[in-house]
């Protein structure tokens, strides 16, 4: 019990940590575009970006929060998602209590300090990512298929409760969506199609996300209309790596070796919650793939439950050798207890630094940016041309200034030239222009001349390959608009920094 005790308190130093800068830089942008439709601008209008409507509905309620409150946005998206964790977290410790059988002691008591490690300390720097909310979720969502599965009845509350919140998560982004159609399928599979049909909870989702599908389609229709082809043209083929490179060459490599002898040895468990956990694992594996990009946050869920898959393994493994003595059980469950969870916790400092990059922000280029120029940018909106989100957010969050371009960054432009035109040339005419290269750039003149921004902060890594003598030149690229150009004419230098040309109006 102390030991069980220790555990479930152990995240609280996380807890204190992420309330410091840095935010994470998705989720800062995500926060910021949420406030900005708070004061009225028109989401995928005045503010476009990829992600579905889902995630700026959550980010209004920080956004909220900070519009009426004395909170800063930044601290009330992490008192949010600390209430997304602690109530899937009370979700879990429901199903773990509240149905009995379904689980032996030996899962009752390493699960609960478990998955509040996978809720709060291993995501680390993708703490408040879409990606750490799902997990979130699907978490109590895979105890209640577990329950599901062994036919044992769920106190009806906690059963709509967990679908909800799960139905909720996985909406987030589309890709969410196979990890509960793999899960459903295979609860159908061992409960038969007649009480299948009869189960409430695959209707229940079906009815959240059409809902949701309804809700895309009448309150936010731009997002079908414009950004579902802007990012179909140039965002969906960004990355490097590709599917196989994601696969065989990135962070997802390890994780994804050492899911197949675990998926396999799942077969062969009495209870179904292995093989729940190394669908999900699976699903996530095939997610993180088919974005062909690696990024960490994209790699997260098939991490989370690869170690979940290994934890409920060894249970079972622990479980059925040494049922037979309870003095002997006791001292095993104590040891496998606090082996498994420091090792847990020492992958977790290996891999994501979580205290590092808190202590260190005033040396990244992040606190770099907000100490040099926080000041000018608070002072008016500030326009970024650059093909990347960090380090501008959470620069922006920080410096309580907004963002003059309804896109986060010139993913548009990224991916227009993401191959070199056959003449040689840089740029191509406006004339030639595709729809989505066409819309970024009369975008942005647009939103330059509406604004005025105090400083325009130019990125000279455009994350563009060199076609000629040149990189590509984002300032360029843009002052042939006439209307670009026009409103240039009022700024000048006003430094040099690393990678960045900062430019202040005059």
């Amino acid at each position: 019990m102390l030991a069980f005790a220790f555990f479930l308190l152990a995240p609280l130093p996380w807890i204190a940590v992420y309330f410091l800068p840095p935010l994470n830089h998705d989720s800062a942008a995500l926060l910021h575009y949420a406030q900005r439709w708070l004061a009225g601008e028109r989401l995928y209008v005045d503010l476009i970006d990829v992600n579905p409507p889902l995630v700026f509905v959550l980010d209004l309620f920080p956004a909220m929060i900070a519009r009426f409150t004395p909170i800063a946005a930044t601290t009330a998206l992490i008192l949010c998602v600390l209430a997304w964790v602690g109530f899937g977290f009370g979700l879990c410790w429901r199903l773990l209590r509240v149905v009995p059988g379904s689980l032996s002691g030996i899962h009752r008591y390493l699960l609960p300090p478990l998955l509040l490690f996978l809720m709060i300390v291993y995501p680390g720097s993708e703490f408040t990512q879409r990606e750490h909310l799902m997990i979130v979720a699907a978490l109590p969502y895979l105890l209640l298929a577990q329950a599901r599965l062994e036919r044992r009845e769920t106190v009806p509350g906690v059963l709509f409760a967990t679908v909800l919140f799960a139905g909720i998560a996985f909406a987030l982004k589309p890709h969410f969506l196979l990890i509960p159609l793999l899960v459903e399928a295979l609860v159908a599979a061992g409960l038969g199609w007649r009480r299948a049909v009869r189960d409430p909870v695959p209707w229940t989702l079906a009815a959240i996300f059409l809902a949701y599908g309804a809700f895309i389609l009448f309150v936010t229709p731009s997002y079908l209309t414009l950004v579902v082809p802007l990012a179909m043209e140039s965002y969906v083929g960004l990355g490097e790596l590709g599917p196989w490179g994601v696969l065989f060459d990135s962070q997802l490599t390890a994780s994804a070796v050492l899911l197949v002898p675990l998926a396999i040895a799942s077969l062969y468990m009495r209870r179904p919650l292995a093989r729940l956990v190394a669908v999900a694992a699976v699903a996530a594996t095939i997610i993180a793939v088919a974005q062909g990009k690696g990024w960490p946050y994209h790699v997260l869920p098939t991490e989370a439950f690869v170690l979940l898959l290994a934890a409920v393994l060894l249970s079972e493994l622990l479980d059925s050798q040494v049922a037979e003595v309870h003095e002997r059980r006791s001292l095993s469950l104590m040891v496998f207890l606090v082996a498994l969870m420091l090792g847990a916790y020492y992958l977790s400092a290996l891999t994501r630094p979580t205290f590092w990059r808190q202590a260190r922000f005033n040396d990244s280029p992040a606190g770099q940016l907000l100490q040099r120029f926080g000041k000018p940018a608070s002072q008016g909106a500030v326009l970024i041309l650059s093909p990347g989100i960090y380090p501008h957010f959470p620069l922006i969050n920080y410096a309580h200034t907004r963002m003059a371009s309804r896109f986060m960054s010139l993913w548009p432009i990224q991916g227009a030239y993401s191959r070199c035109l056959p003449d040689g040339r840089m740029f191509r005419n406006p004339g030639e222009m595709s729809f989505a290269e066409s819309y970024a750039y009369h975008a942005v003149a647009e939103d330059f001349n509406r604004t005025h921004p105090k400083l325009v902060i130019v990125d000279k890594e455009p994350g563009i390959d060199r076609c000629g003598a040149k990189d590509f030149d984002y300032l360029a690229y843009f002052r042939r608009n006439p209307l670009f150009e026009a409103n240039w004419q009022r700024y000048r230098l006003l430094a040099e920094y690393d990678r960045y040309l900062v430019y202040v109006r005059r």
